[in-house]
């Protein structure tokens, strides 16, 4: 008898401390890093749509995140609007891209865009060069290295 009665109560207390051990893990937010430093349309593409299909799935399920994407070598054209007298040149189909980049960072405080500062100097760009939604950060891989040591799960489209 006292066997059973131990049982219900360990059964008990495993009700009541699951959802609530499940509770605090949704609770925390997530916290992802992309690196974005190529230049194929077919790659950055992927990599918005992830970032889309990830979003989503994250409303759906009322769970906070934070999104930083950080653009270094060549992946910084995709944050220019300017391209005179820098190492880049315009390329195809820009225009679309970077509209998937506004679309993804319109009304919203928790995903960023970072322009490699690094690269920016390597290539001429200044900063009046890029479009208004992006931020400037002094190393594109040390940004990416302090989010990791902040907790951010980092990702990189190949």
């Amino acid at each position: 008898m006292k066997t059973n009665k131990l049982v219900l109560l360990l059964m008990t207390a495993l009700i009541v401390l699951i959802p609530l051990h499940a509770k605090s893990i949704s609770d925390e937010t997530v916290k992802v890093v992309y690196q974005c430093d190529f230049k194929d349309p077919e790659r950055v593409n992927l990599m918005l749509s992830t970032i889309n299909n990830l979003t989503t799935e994250y409303q759906q399920n009322l769970i906070d995140y934070e999104i930083d994407i950080v653009t270094l070598g060549p992946c910084l054209q995709y944050m220019m609007k300017d391209f005179k007298s820098t190492g880049f040149t315009k390329m195809p189909n820009l225009d679309s891209t970077q509209s998937r980049f506004r679309s993804l960072v319109s009304g919203r405080d928790n995903i960023r865009l970072y322009a490699c500062e690094n690269t920016m100097k390597m290539k001429n760009v200044k900063s009046e060069q890029l479009i208004d939604i992006v931020k400037i950060t002094p190393s594109g891989i040390g940004k990416i290295i302090d989010n990791q040591r902040k907790g951010y799960s980092y990702i990189k489209i190949y």
